[in-house]
């Protein structure tokens, strides 16, 4: 309804003009989350998840106490310099930290979290499958929301990738992948084990 989708509109800290079928998706994706539900946004690739993602990230950080976690990102490291572009671009006002090496040293990222034990003004962290799967640092921490691109990447729970993408302590669990359809209903089972654990039962009972 247009009430709906007013109460879901970024506004102007979202710099981009948005089409229809992507407003829809950032209300799709904020009515979710406030449910607790994971969500996963399947599209093809130029369609604009990146952006839907961006709007959510805006209308969350409105609702959120002084002190609260940032969320958490995990992209494929080809895509961290991506990610930046369009964050300067979309949302310059998005306090981000680049928790990879090509962007910020290892050594500050603890920094950067936290000030004299209190947690760092920050909306979002971004780091890759790579450091997280070598680093508990990601781990061992709470989230208030643990976004994944390109999810494929966690198809196979066998993978030590997966296992340690499904240590993450957050509360509300996005999804973005440009595969609408897996090619098999296990690999399926394993993006939503993530997403909402327990939702499909075990992987031997799915």
């Amino acid at each position: 309804s247009p009430e709906r989708l007013a109460a879901t509109d970024p506004g102007r800290e979202l710099r981009a003009v948005l089409r229809p079928y992507q407003r829809e998706g950032i209300g799709w994706l904020y009515f979710l989350t406030k449910l607790g539900l994971g969500a996963c946004l399947a599209d093809d690739m130029g369609l604009g998840k990146t952006l839907e993602l961006l709007g959510l990230l805006v209308l969350l950080r409105r609702e959120t106490p002084a002190g609260a976690p940032p969320a958490l990102l995990v992209v494929p490291a080809s895509l961290v310099a991506n990610w930046k572009a369009e964050i300067e671009r979309f949302v310059p006002s998005l306090r981000v930290l680049y928790a990879h090496p090509s962007e910020t040293p290892a050594s500050e990222w603890a920094v950067r979290l936290e000030d004299d034990g209190k947690k760092a003004r920050l909306d979002l962290v971004i780091t890759t499958y790579g450091v997280l799967h070598r680093t508990e640092f990601f781990r061992g921490r709470q989230w208030s929301l643990a976004a994944l691109d390109e999810a494929q990447a966690v198809k196979n729970p066998a993978t030590r990738q997966a296992r340690a993408v499904k240590e993450i302590q957050a509360p509300r669990r996005v999804v973005l992948t440009g595969t609408p359809v897996e090619n098999r209903l296990s690999d399926l089972w394993s993006i939503f084990d993530f997403l909402n654990p327990g939702l499909l039962g075990s992987e031997r009972a799915f």
